[in-house]
């Protein structure tokens, strides 16, 4: 562990790029404020439309959770189509399902519309269930799927959990076929070439300080100048902080941590996980894991904790989550920890509008990679007038948290309660 790297494992093949002097337009259509899926998906449909556009970003363009994330791409979100059903009604939540399924065809033909190179692996996504619990009510689950929106879902009893994963530590699982995964810095940085090719002005290192709204006109002032713009688009997901806090009291940073095994060949990879999907799980710590586009070792991700850790904490903490997993994996190095904000909103789904004058599409609720650029260009479409642009969620209420003022300081309480869950859970069936 001491010479762990503490960039993303994505960083090596998309680096992000450094600072630069870009002249920001003093007047522009639209001003989008994060260059991450969502912000460059918006403004790039503007700028198709005839739109002058500008994105800003704090840091590095998409050196946020788009080139953070485990790069899984699935239709879904994190309530399942049962809880959509119990808390909306069978109409929304199926309503919602398609959403979820049309995100996960927009990306999919992005990629290949525009040519990115994102590495996409459409191997599909197995979960696994810790508990016969989960097990029956994933079964209860694919029947409704497959019912009422024909999702191509299938079970894996005990019995074959060899089939998708070298492990006896589910109780059988659910595989979505159509699921998958991609390289998500590779897919960001692709996505940031074809906006700028469109004639989006692309400024990192230019934090956004406040946004002044008008009603014809708004003034964001950034740390390097004023631009004046007709709408602007808050697209800030995990790092939305004081300039724009209406929206951050009402998402929540969760950190997800994750790791990257050293090299371990294809043929031992696929040993492991023999038809190279995309792996999740039911427990409160959310365990995913993957082989890596080349194949060569794993990544997983998961809640090491749900409060800021040490990077070296965070590391060893999911690799004895991965050594329970894949015993024969305990000799094996780590090289690389990191960590990404994943936006959590009240409702667990994703909010997409406009509010105060601002347009805003957030809360990606760990399914961003297919979500978010599908979220941002609905969004542009909302600006532009299209009708195009309504979405399933656009009647959601997009709360703030009680007692919330956008730093979350009750995340260490709920690390203590999402552990006591898994504990409670595994001991009522061990």
């Amino acid at each position: 562990m001491n010479t762990l790297t503490q960039d993303p494992y994505w960083w090596q093949a998309a680096p992000r790029e450094a600072a630069s002097n870009i002249t920001l337009p003093a007047k522009v259509d639209v001003a989008v404020v994060g260059a991450g899926y969502a912000g460059l998906s918006a403004a790039l449909t503007l700028a198709r439309a005839g739109r002058s556009v500008v994105v800003l970003d704090a840091g590095a363009p998409g050196a946020g959770a788009s080139s953070r994330s485990g790069g899984m791409i699935g239709h879904g979100h994190r309530l399942s189509y049962s809880k959509l059903i119990a808390a909306h009604g069978a109409p929304k939540a199926k309503a919602m399902i398609e959403a979820g399924m049309a995100s996960l065809a927009f990306v999919k033909e992005m990629i290949e519309a525009e040519r990115i190179d994102a590495r996409l692996q459409p191997v599909g996504r197995f979960r696994g269930a810790w508990t016969l619990a989960d097990y029956d009510a994933m079964g209860r689950e694919a029947d409704l799927l497959s019912r009422d929106v024909g999702l191509p879902v299938e079970i894996i009893p005990k019995s074959a959990l060899h089939r998708e994963i070298a492990s006896d530590c589910y109780q059988g699982g659910l595989v979505f076929h159509s699921h998958g995964g991609v390289h998500p810095a590779l897919f960001q940085q692709g996505l940031l070439a074809v906006a700028r090719n469109a004639g989006v002005v692309v400024a990192g290192y230019n934090p956004v300080l406040r946004i002044e709204t008008g009603k014809r006109q708004h003034r964001v002032i950034t740390a390097s100048g004023v631009v004046v713009a007709g709408d602007v688009v808050v697209a800030t997901n995990g790092y939305s902080g004081p300039a724009v806090a209406d929206f951050a009291r009402r998402l929540v940073p969760f950190p997800s941590y994750l790791i990257a095994t050293e090299e371990i060949g294809e043929n031992r990879v696929r040993a492991l996980i023999p038809n190279g999907r995309m792996i999740v799980e039911t427990r409160e710590k959310h365990l995913y894991y993957r082989p890596s586009p080349d194949g060569k070792r794993l990544i997983l991700g998961g809640r090491a904790a749900l409060h800021p850790i040490a990077l070296m904490e965070a590391g060893e903490r999911l690799r004895r989550e991965l050594v329970a997993i894949f015993p024969d994996l305990r000799d094996t190095a780590i090289t690389h920890a990191w960590t990404g904000n994943v936006a959590m909103t009240r409702s667990d789904l994703p909010g997409i509008g406009q509010r105060g004058g601002v347009w805003y599409a957030l809360g990606c609720n760990g399914s961003g990679v297919a979500l978010m650029p599908w979220l941002g260009h609905r969004l542009a479409q909302k600006i532009l007038g299209n009708p195009e642009g309504a979405t399933a969620f656009d009647d959601i209420p997009f709360r703030a948290l009680p007692f919330y003022d956008g730093r979350p300081w009750f995340l260490p309480l709920m690390t203590a309660w999402y552990r006591g869950r898994d504990w409670w859970r595994a001991s009522r069936v061990g």
